[in-house]
């Protein structure tokens, strides 16, 4: 027996020793790893990969570049862009990727098991205690397994599937930070462009400029040597035409690298040359138009800014995190089945089935259940209250580049006015100059003063349109629509066009902010009160039905001649409150006539707006035809002011009616003659009206305040409209 057991210790050794040499070595092996940095053959291969990569071929330059070009080609071949796209990408694999999550396991093994002896065990006689002194086996030494097995775990399929949401907000996610960055570069290039079309406008005359302050200072220099002048005369004058060169030099290095940047920003290799579409010089000299309020503005940013619908859909994940861990309290059922193999020779049935069910419940999970419930919740209201921090951001964004926009159009109003006088200064001093009246040195003055003036005229429409970019990017505007029909640069070029000529319109077309926030019981209870206002001034007033508008362009009988009161005879009419005179149109005036019988004496003419500036304005002999609209709202007006007499009023309308074009949208003037009670004097207000709705009438009182101009949009009560009526037909008796 001890020889048996010596025997069996040898042989356990010897199996034993092999297995702890190739463990040492492998420890060691693992001990000896160093550093090593990258040789210079892997170095130069990475670099030719990369560049290989950013120096992709594009589509060639075969005419100057536009501006919708440009940022089509950024779009297409910016670096950033690429990255954003490939995140992108990334998503929506691990997206793809996650679904596979929620499917069962399914796992097939196959195997080999062997050993040096037998499994070979004796049996103990539970009855006596003695062993029953037999050793048997019931496996071979060596065996064969195999295993196809179905596993399914049902809380494993739910935070699966939640995980597949949260990766699927996370593709959103990918794509809104793509859009931000698009927008960025979409500002970038138009301030690169405009900046761009500043240097070549400017360079082309900088180095004659150049070349000829040059040519004075040697001259300067040759008079102060043959002692010509006194001597400090000659210095301060060499001392000038030297600060002069320096300027332009100064200038230069300002303006030389703006091609090169805007050439990055398209992806173009560094140094390439291109040329750039110049704009007309009628562009050059007025700025972009800004049409779209300010409240418009912000609530399209609202429904648009990336940055809050990332957050919207970070909230998502958020829920979806809350109910995984929910999840995670609940017990797991786990549902297997398998089919199974063993080569033992021992066994009745090498082949079999398997089956069955297990479900295990964590009961400590029980204990931590309110807490994770208070935290899951507390980071929903985390990013709710991030989200409603940045929506206020995004307001103040929207304003803050609003009115950076306007106080920019206003200096480069007077930055353009600077720069065409000192166009006339240096034509005045080239001419007295050529007459030898002045010298060399006024000449050169006043064309570097022209053309830093240039430049900075230049310099601020850049800036202005980097302003209107901003509040582009603030309002969160797509310069591409969501989809295409391909991706080629001319189709991207149009695209770019047709997104930056229509964004105004999309952004007027949003409900206002003030709209949103209103109850929705109360838009509903106030929404009935103008259908009874509007039926009481048809039968108290008929006559003013078709004088704002007509439903088509025909022509309006001319009315029999009538007495019509003078403005002054309509002022000495004592009235309490305001009373609006007629609703016309500013092309030509508007007689009021009802072509049909109706139970109210006959219709008497209104006096209406003329252009002229005549205190005594009859209407128009010729038949007059209006201007054709859908609809309008007689309890939207805007008021544009009081004025001492209707003459003045009359001629504030006619300006304003030239500068907006109000004859195009039915747009007409309201006067309103109140007298005063403390020394009798006549007051008149101007008012607008025939406006679609109150959006309508805000977009007109905001071109009105683009003018240096007040107007104010206010809706009549229906004791307003009630009074005014009642005191038209008095007016009209007379």
């Amino acid at each position: 027996m001890k020889t048996s057991t010596a025997h069996l210790r040898r042989r356990l050794l010897s199996s034993v020793v092999p297995v702890a040499v190739l463990t040492a070595s492998l420890l060691a092996a693992g001990c000896a790893v160093k550093p090593e940095p990258l040789t210079a053959d892997e170095n130069l291969a990475r670099v030719r990969t990369d560049l290989g990569v950013v120096l992709t071929p594009q589509e060639p330059l075969t005419k100057a570049v536009s501006m919708d070009e440009a940022m089509a080609r950024a779009i297409k071949y910016n670096l950033d862009e690429r990255v954003k796209l490939m995140e992108v990408a990334v998503a929506t694999d691990q997206l793809d990727l996650s679904r596979y999550d929620m499917l069962p396991r399914v796992v097939a093994a196959a195997g080999y098991v062997g050993r040096n002896n037998d499994a070979g065990s004796e049996s103990l006689n539970l009855a006596t205690g003695r062993r029953t002194g037999e050793s048997t086996t019931a496996t071979d030494r060596h065996r064969r397994t195999g295993d196809l097995a179905f596993t399914w775990n049902v809380l494993d399929f739910g935070v699966s599937y939640l995980r597949a949401r949260q990766n699927a907000n996370l593709v959103l996610i990918a794509d809104e930070r793509r859009r931000r960055v698009v927008q960025g570069i979409m500002q970038d290039v138009r301030t690169a462009y405009w900046r761009a079309v500043a240097a070549e406008r400017l360079l082309t005359r900088l180095a004659p400029l150049e070349k000829r302050v040059e040519g004075a200072r040697r001259d300067a220099r040759t008079l102060e040597a043959l002692r010509v002048q006194a001597p400090l005369q000659a210095l301060n004058y060499t001392r000038t035409l030297v600060e002069t060169l320096r300027q332009l030099q100064s200038l230069r290095r300002e303006l030389v690298a703006s091609k090169s940047q805007l050439g990055a920003l398209m992806g173009l290799p560094p140094g390439e040359p291109f040329e750039i579409e110049m704009p007309a010089a009628s562009v050059m000299q007025s700025p972009p138009k800004l049409d779209v309020g300010a409240e418009a503005l912000e609530t399209y940013a609202l429904l648009n800014r990336p940055e809050l619908l990332e957050e919207s859909y970070n909230q998502r994940i958020s829920a979806d995190e809350t109910w995984r861990s929910l999840l995670k309290l609940l017990p797991g059922i786990d549902v297997n089945a398998a089919l199974r193999y063993d080569s033992n020779s021992f066994l009745l049935n090498q082949r079999w089935a398997d089956y069955g069910a297990r479900i295990s419940w964590n009961l400590i999970n029980l204990v931590s259940a309110p807490a994770t419930k208070s935290y899951a919740e507390a980071q929903e209201e985390l990013i709710a209250f991030r989200r409603q921090a940045l929506s206020m951001a995004v307001l103040s964004q929207v304003h803050v580049a609003v009115l950076q926009y306007r106080e920019l159009k206003q200096e480069f109003a007077l930055t353009a006015e600077q720069a065409d006088l000192d166009t006339r200064i240096r034509s005045q001093y080239i001419n007295v100059g050529e007459a030898g009246q002045v010298g060399e040195l006024g000449v050169i003055q006043s064309e570097v003063t022209a053309l830093l003036s240039d430049l900075r005229r230049d310099l601020v429409l850049a800036d202005l349109h980097n302003a209107y970019a901003r509040v582009m990017v603030s309002a969160g505007v797509d310069p591409l629509p969501e989809t295409m029909a391909a991706n080629d640069l001319p189709t991207l070029t149009q695209a770019v066009s047709r997104g930056l000529s229509s964004w105004q319109e999309r952004a007027n077309g949003v409900i206002r902010v003030k709209d949103l926030m209103a109850a929705p019981k109360t838009a509903a209870k106030d929404a009935p009160k103008p259908e009874p206002v509007k039926q009481d001034a048809v039968k108290q007033e008929p006559v003013n039905k078709p004088v704002p508008v007509a439903a088509a362009p025909v022509a309006v009988p001319t009315p029999a001649p009538a007495p019509a009161p003078a403005p002054a005879s309509v002022a000495a009419e004592p009235a309490p409150a305001a009373t609006p005179f007629v609703l016309a149109s500013s092309a030509s005036p508007v007689p009021a006539s009802s072509p049909a019988p109706a139970p109210a004496p006959a219709p008497a003419p209104v006096q209406a707006a003329a252009p002229a500036p005549a205190p005594t304005a009859q209407p128009a002999a010729a038949p007059a035809t209006p201007v054709a609209t859908a609809s309008f709202s007689p309890v939207i007006q805007a008021d544009l002011g009081a004025y001492a007499s209707h003459r003045l009023a009359e001629q504030e309308w006619g300006i304003i009616a030239k500068r907006l074009g109000t004859e195009s949208n039915g747009v007409g003037a309201l006067y309103a003659a109140t007298r005063r009670s403390q020394d009798g004097k006549t007051i008149v207000q101007l008012r607008a009206g025939g406006f679609a709705d109150r959006t309508a009438a805000e977009r007109f009182c905001h071109r009105v305040k683009d003018s240096q101009r007040e107007c104010t949009v206010r809706t009549l009560s229906a004791q307003e409209q009630q009074s005014d009526s009642q005191t038209a037909d008095r007016l009209a008796s007379l």
